[in-house]
């Protein structure tokens, strides 16, 4: 299996936790660690470690940046020294409201640990059709799409070509994905006496539905410019950029032992 098709599958089971757990549990995101964690194994070779949940002994390492101290999702030592790390998220719901608490949670921690001399990468995956749930994150009121306006920061941030930003990742994934419960929510969006009720889904009405697939950026459904649209299928491909961060990592040991 290639391991573009073992992160899908990581998804679909993260996605799978996610619908049957509380949305806080860590179950929804260990999946995703653990696959990401063991492809950067396979890849980097020997004498690497990683520290992420679900492989070792399942505790994320906690670094010493420059302010504060962070614990990481995914961290790569050699030597016992932590080289590089990688930040994951899934947002699955309520992102447009999130989005520049998002970004700006990701400057910050960003600047932290470059300052640190950890080289640091972000990784960002996005429902295509996000459902939108009410503030106590029970009564579901409808369905929102990712556009141009809600990736501009990101876009921006990459073209910043200062020298030295700290506050910018030296490697970044996103990815938009489609479900296979998109089509049940769009159902309920008409159904005005489901949406007044608090717990619109039951996980045996959802789970069957479960079918993650990494959307094409010519396959969105929303209006993207050229220049998104170049932006998007760059930083979109999860081969290259598995591939390129391993580089760098190896990059940061040439020469240290």
């Amino acid at each position: 299996m290639s391991v573009k098709k073992e992160f899908i599958k990581s998804l679909k089971t993260g996605y799978v936790n996610y619908l049957t757990v509380h949305a806080r549990s860590t179950k929804k995101i260990i999946p995703m660690h653990k696959c990401i964690s063991e492809i950067l194994m396979l890849k980097l070779g020997a004498g690497y470690e990683i520290k992420a949940l679900g492989i070792g002994n399942g505790k994320e390492h906690k670094f010493k940046g420059k302010y504060y101290n962070k614990d990481l999702d995914i961290t790569i030592f050699k030597n016992d020294k932590p080289i590089s790390a990688l930040s994951f998220k899934f947002a699955t719901s309520n992102y447009k409201q999130n989005s520049n608490n998002y970004f700006e949670g990701m400057l910050g921690e960003t600047a932290n640990l470059k300052r640190n001399d950890l080289l640091y990468g972000q990784m960002l995956v996005l429902k295509q059709k996000m459902p939108y749930f009410s503030t106590d994150k029970k009564q579901y009121t409808g369905i929102e799409k990712i556009n141009e306006d809600n990736l501009k920061k990101y876009f921006k941030l990459h073209n910043d070509g200062v020298d030295n930003l700290y506050h910018k990742p030296d490697i970044m994934y996103i990815a938009f994905v489609n479900t296979g419960d998109e089509k049940r929510f769009e159902k309920a969006v008409d159904d005005k006496e489901t949406i007044r009720q608090k717990n619109v889904f039951n996980k045996e009405e959802l789970l069957p539905l479960v079918k993650i697939n990494i959307i094409k950026t010519s396959d969105l459904d929303e209006v993207f410019s050229e220049e998104m649209k170049e932006f998007l299928e760059k930083h979109g491909d999860f081969d290259k950029f598995i591939d390129a961060f391993v580089s760098l990592t190896k990059g940061r040991t040439y020469g240290r032992e």
